[in-house]
């Protein structure tokens, strides 16, 4: 059996100010990350080809100004998977997030369950009221390490960020977006994925202009970026060393977002059976819970 190797999808716009470190880091465990620019209008691209010129590891793709989606990790996928074992793996690297273990255990776990996929609990960072006090008073230097300036975090989404090579099957993006069609099972371990979206207020707001009022981003609700400032007591607080903690808040928020759905689905059916004088009272009830949104 050839060896387990990594092959990163990078789909990126606008993220000047952390790409580099995405991407160096990154490059530690991949073998080669493929790096397409959905039409950045900063220093994006050019920073991309200025690290290819370092990292032979690091390949910009191409640069398009085509209408954003998830569905252009397919263009590179299809121009490049022939060349790959089935042996190897896919990782759909967002240029804001950086892997907080080594996925290699779990996706040899992975092989061993027969499953093609391999998702993410995302340590989602925030940028906090201390944050934003410390940004006001001039300490939160653009140029020192991420994982320094932000600190407060909740466990609280998954997502698909890996999937086993398929060399002799093209990825349809017509019939499967985040990953290709045909894969089979998704592993039931989990790698730790540290994802810092909100970083500072110039940042912050570059991202709610290209976000807020888009088909594809309806959890975006405002276009002000002191709409996203947490309260950091809300949060966990991480220090170099340790332990990743899981709080309920993070997991009620995840679980009720995975469920609401299913849930709701369920009221339907039941209320095409069921005719109380109670039943409408605990419908309302169950859709507030579970449409309640504590993000």
């Amino acid at each position: 059996m050839s060896e387990r190797r990594i092959f990163g999808i990078c789909l990126v716009k606008n993220e000047d100010d952390i790409i580099e470190q995405s991407l160096t880091f990154a490059a530690a465990y991949c073998e080669r990350i493929y790096v397409l620019d959905n039409g950045s209008t900063d220093d994006t691209w050019e920073i991309v080809l200025d690290l290819a010129r370092k990292h032979t590891k690091i390949v910009p793709f191409e640069q398009t100004f085509e209408p954003y989606g998830d569905w252009l990790r397919a263009k590179v996928f299809n121009a490049v998977h022939r060349e790959l074992s089935d042996n190897d793996w896919w990782l759909i690297l967002d240029s804001d997030e950086f892997l907080a273990e080594d996925p290699r255990p779990v996706l040899k776990a992975a092989v061993v369950e027969s499953a093609d996929v391999v998702s993410t609990w995302q340590i989602q960072f925030y940028f906090t009221d201390k944050d934003l006090a410390a940004w006001e008073q001039g300490k939160d230097p653009r140029n020192a390490p991420i994982f320094n300036r932000r600190r407060y975090y909740l466990i609280n989404w998954q997502e698909p960020r890996f999937f086993r090579n398929r060399s002799r099957q093209e990825w349809d993006a017509r019939t499967s977006i985040k990953i290709p069609d045909g894969l089979q099972g998704v592993c039931r371990r989990r790698v730790l994925n540290r994802h810092y979206q909100f970083r500072d207020p110039d940042q912050i707001q570059k991202r709610l202009n290209l976000r807020h009022g888009h088909s594809l981003f309806p959890h975006v609700r405002s276009s002000e970026w002191r709409d996203t400032v947490r309260n950091s007591r809300t949060l966990n607080f991480y220090s170099d060393g340790d332990p990743w903690r899981f709080s309920p808040s993070g997991l009620l928020y995840f679980y009720r977002r995975m469920w609401r759905p299913v849930v709701s689905e369920a009221v339907g059916a039941v209320g095409n059976h069921l005719r109380s004088p109670y039943y409408d009272g605990a419908i309302r009830r169950i859709k507030r819970l579970v449409t309640r949104n504590d993000g």
